[in-house]
């Protein structure tokens, strides 16, 4: 009789035991497969917690609320990195976030693309040459165990231009200023005085007058530069704009000129306030009408550029501008016309930044034609 329950007992053990087993084995392929399904990044997976044994239910529930908490961690993350990324494609400075070892753009933001006029960037010898045209500033790290090395870049060219005008600006201002409060008490007086003098008197108040007189005209001339309306953009197709344009610049332009004129595509569409771009191309026309004769050409060339950038292009094939005066003709009061005031180009550069947009003399590369270049951004 002992006998047999001592075989009981041990088959009952060893049916416990089997049972144990084959539960363990269970749960230990339900942990295998948790961690599988997360290093695949599937969270759509979840464990039976209605079952009858309630072990199972229990490690069930676990599993369940490891994978909730991981994918909690997981999708924290993912906004934090929406938010980063929000944050660099906000910011004016180019990033670029490079692998050290192999050359390969790992991160890029808008501003960047913009600055390098591309729609991607994968490898930096794709851009190696572009970048010796930019303010560069590098920071190496690491990033998930590999060296990296972050470059930030921006158009130093566009600062020192803003910053220029700004100081041109505070500097007419100030001049215009002392100018007219000098000016006006003389004029007043040389008028009270002047129906009172008589012979050589009368005609000294006579220049005195009309010389302040026509100070105060230049001056107000000037004024102009510092007080550019505040744009109302609008919506205007540049095609009829610029057939306008064309028209309107006619009786300024040598008979035998050529105008041309090519905007593509044909309802592209500029946001600004025409008035204001008006004056713009008027300047420019009328420079390449004096710069131009018989038998050359004038084009205007309207398009958008990898960035969107809508960029319309007054070009000439007239009388290039003499090396020594590139660097002066954006100053203003600089010109070296006998009757020129020299604000059109500095007036007309300020409108287009008052406008978010800029205005660039373009490289002439081999000789080519003069273009100016008006970018809408």
């Amino acid at each position: 009789m002992l006998t047999i329950i001592l075989s009981v007992l041990v088959i009952i053990l060893v049916v416990v035991v089997a049972i144990l087993m084959r539960r363990n084995r269970r749960n230990v392929k339900k942990v295998e497969f948790l961690f599988n399904a997360l290093d695949n990044g599937d969270y759509t997976f979840r464990f039976n917690e209605g079952g009858k044994w309630g072990d199972d239910k229990a490690i069930n529930a676990a599993l369940n609320r490891v994978k909730e908490i991981l994918q909690h961690a997981r999708d924290e993350q993912i906004e934090k990195e929406k938010y980063f990324e929000f944050i660099l494609d906000s910011v004016d400075t180019g990033i670029l976030v490079v692998d050290e070892r192999r050359g390969l753009v790992l991160r890029c933001n808008a501003a960047a693309l913009k600055l390098l006029g591309r729609e991607a960037v994968t490898h930096i010898d794709q851009v190696k040459d572009q970048l010796k045209r930019f303010s560069v500033h590098e920071t190496h790290t690491t990033l998930s165990g590999r060296p990296v090395r972050i470059m930030a870049i921006s158009d130093i060219g566009g600062e020192l231009a803003n910053q220029e005008i700004d100081s041109w600006v505070r500097l007419i201002r100030v001049l215009t200023h002392e100018i007219m409060n000098t000016l006006t008490p003389v004029i007043s007086l040389s008028e009270a005085l002047l129906p009172k003098a008589e012979g050589e008197q009368r005609e000294g108040l006579e220049v005195i007058h009309h010389t302040s007189k026509d100070l105060i005209d230049f001056v107000e001339n000037y004024r102009k530069f510092t007080h550019v309306p505040t744009p109302q953009p609008t919506l205007f197709y540049v095609e009829p704009f610029l057939e306008r344009m064309a028209a309107q610049a006619r009786p300024l332009i040598s008979d035998g000129v050529t105008v041309s004129i090519n905007v593509k595509p044909h309802d592209l569409l500029v946001y600004a306030d025409e008035g204001l771009i008006t004056r713009v191309m008027s300047n420019l026309l009328k420079n390449a009408g004096e710069a131009t004769s018989v038998g050359q050409h004038i084009w205007l060339k309207a398009y958008t550029n990898s960035s969107e950038a809508v960029i319309i292009d007054v070009s000439d094939d007239g009388n290039p501008i003499p090396a020594d005066i590139v660097d002066h003709i954006f100053i203003p009061f600089f010109t070296t016309k006998a009757s020129g005031s020299g604000i059109g180009l500095s007036l007309s550069r300020q409108i287009m930044r008052v406008s978010n947009g800029s205005l660039t003399l373009v490289d002439r590369g081999d000789k080519g034609p003069t273009t100016f270049r008006m970018t809408f951004a």
